[in-house]
């Protein structure tokens, strides 16, 4: 999924403040405080799902639309004024621009592809048209029919050809958007809230997804119940529905419980990982996941949740620390005025100490967290998470990204020296960078070590290249397919040849198991971490 995406008169995003987002895989965290805009950025997604679902592929509603004729779509049912998703700013008509960064120009028969498509939502309807703009794409108001994912006009010319277009609507339109509220009960029986079912409702359809004749959703609510059980640090833990249909029946280590004598926090975990089991969204929108979370807890929760996304995740947070740790893109959200908002890319500050204040450091200690390991980028911070899970580790570690290069040098001492005086427990984990095995390490990296070594930080340098060579190949093939492989010692990922990014690392590292991550060098760092 790579799109870059243009939001004009939309809610509290007019075409003087229009927002501007690139849609990337993995974690996407936006920021701000309340009545910000955050909330109706993640909320576009989930109200224009119908558009994006008949982009998706060669519908003949796209022709249509590209002959400057008004086709119809279908806003969710909470939507129940088309008025309400358009600026109050101005009486223009909702603009959404999607723009395509490819690799080549031209596809393998000479055909350019798509690289930009403008859709026209007139204001207060639920109709739309759409405009393809880029040299040599002259295919508006001839557009004709389709062959494959190429466009042909009415002279049966082969104009363009769409499929990154398809590509990211497949993905966009297949989103699960998770609000705010997050309650089990008190809600009525035949309500959902968006896409999760809720109250009563859900909790019957947690029979069927437990006990109900397809197997698949039957093995996702078992391993939701194992999920919970590991991040809780249960010795055991089941659900089941009430007798009286009400509630949810929990037993915890052998002992029963209603729901609402375990807290908000459980509940929050089983209605969301379950709902997120069963459908396999490629993309999860969530508000607040901190919610109701102990800080130690969140971002067990996002990367738990995470894994039932093949893209990836957007949230809204006010937990910069959070966003920090595990967002690979980081956005501003600021209220200008009344109904409008302004959309910016968060700076991220380098100071290690300030990011542990963000992070409620003090919180994680009380929790048993007694040590912080340092690891290259935010990419890392879930891969690694995954991997301390299966030595138990998860849950005694803070990890905290170095932003890559920015601090991997000599002149991190003052840095380094200032989260020494708030825990004399730093470890740090990085990349060797290394092409070869005859080569010798960077200054930079060199500097790095040496200053960690006058702090009295242990430092690891990988002894492979970065952390995506440990990861297996049996593990490659089973997250990213079977025609890919895993990389060898030194080599450098490129995703257009090994299938995957940096930020599907921590889904691979998920999938291996305690003995490979054994066989590594790495396994000496945690056991200095478990001692």
């Amino acid at each position: 999924m790579n799109v870059n995406l243009t939001i004009k008169n939309y809610r509290c995003f007019p075409d003087s403040e229009p927002a501007r987002l690139p849609v990337r895989k993995g974690f996407t965290g936006f920021i701000g405080t309340n009545n910000s805009g955050k909330s109706s950025l993640l909320k576009f997604f989930y109200e224009f799902r119908h558009i994006f679902q008949i982009l998706s592929g060669p519908d003949g509603g796209f022709i249509h639309a590209l002959n400057g004729r008004r086709h119809g779509f279908s806003y969710p049912v909470s939507v129940t004024d088309p008025n309400e998703v358009f600026s109050k700013k101005n009486a223009r008509d909702l603009l959404i621009e999607l723009e395509f960064p490819v690799d080549a120009p031209v596809n393998t028969r000479g055909i350019p592809f798509i690289s930009k498509l403008e859709i026209l939502v007139y204001r207060g309807t639920n109709n739309w048209s759409a405009k393809i703009l880029g040299p040599g794409q002259e295919v508006n108001n001839k557009a004709n029919d389709f062959q494959g994912s190429e466009i042909r006009d009415t002279d049966g010319v082969h104009r363009v050809d769409v499929s990154p277009l398809f590509t990211a609507c497949e993905s966009l339109k297949r989103t699960l958007y998770i609000g705010a509220y997050r309650n089990i009960l008190n809600v009525g029986g035949s309500e959902s809230y968006f896409d999760i079912q809720v109250g009563q409702a859900f909790i019957t359809q947690w029979r069927t997804y437990l006990t109900g004749q397809i197997r698949s959703q039957n093995e996702a609510t078992y391993q939701v119940m194992e999920s919970i059980k590991h991040i809780f640090d249960f010795q055991d833990f089941q659900v089941n529905q009430s007798a009286d249909n009400t509630t949810l029946q929990l037993f915890v280590n052998g002992k029963s419980y209603r729901l609402q004598e375990l807290g908000s926090g459980i509940a929050q975990f089983v209605l969301v990982l379950a709902n997120a089991a069963v459908s396999q969204p490629n993309l999860i929108l969530i508000d607040e996941p901190e919610l109701n979370l102990h800080p130690s807890l969140q971002l067990d929760f996002l990367t738990s949740l995470a894994s039932y996304a093949k893209d990836g995740m957007m949230f809204g947070t006010h937990n910069i620390g959070l966003a920090r740790s595990s967002a690979t893109q980081i956005f501003s959200l600021v209220r200008i005025e009344d109904g409008v908002s302004r959309l910016i890319s968060y700076e991220k500050t380098p100071r290690l100490s300030e990011f542990l204040g963000e992070l409620s450091y003090s919180g994680y200690k009380s929790l048993g967290f007694d040590k912080v390991l340092l690891v290259e980028g935010p990419t890392d911070v879930p891969t690694v998470q995954q991997f301390l899970r299966k030595f138990s580790l998860d849950h005694k570690v803070v990890l905290l990204p170095l932003g890559g290069g920015s601090l991997i040098n000599e002149a991190s001492k003052v840095q380094l020296e200032e989260i020494r005086r708030i825990s004399d427990k730093i470890y740090a984990l990085i990349d060797s960078e290394l092409p070869s095995a005859s080569d010798i390490l960077s200054d930079d990296r060199k500097g790095f070590r040496q200053v960690c070594q006058q702090l009295g930080i242990d430092c690891h340098i990988l002894k492979k290249r970065a952390i995506e060579n440990y990861l297996t190949d049996r593990a490659v093939k089973v997250i990213v397919g079977p025609q890919y492989r895993g990389l060898t010692d030194f080599e450098k990922l490129q995703p257009s040849v090994h299938g995957w990014s940096k930020s599907d690392n921590w889904k691979i590292s998920r999938e291996m198991t305690r003995e490979e991550v054994s066989a590594t060098e790495v396994a000496e760092l945690f056991r200095k971490l478990d001692a």
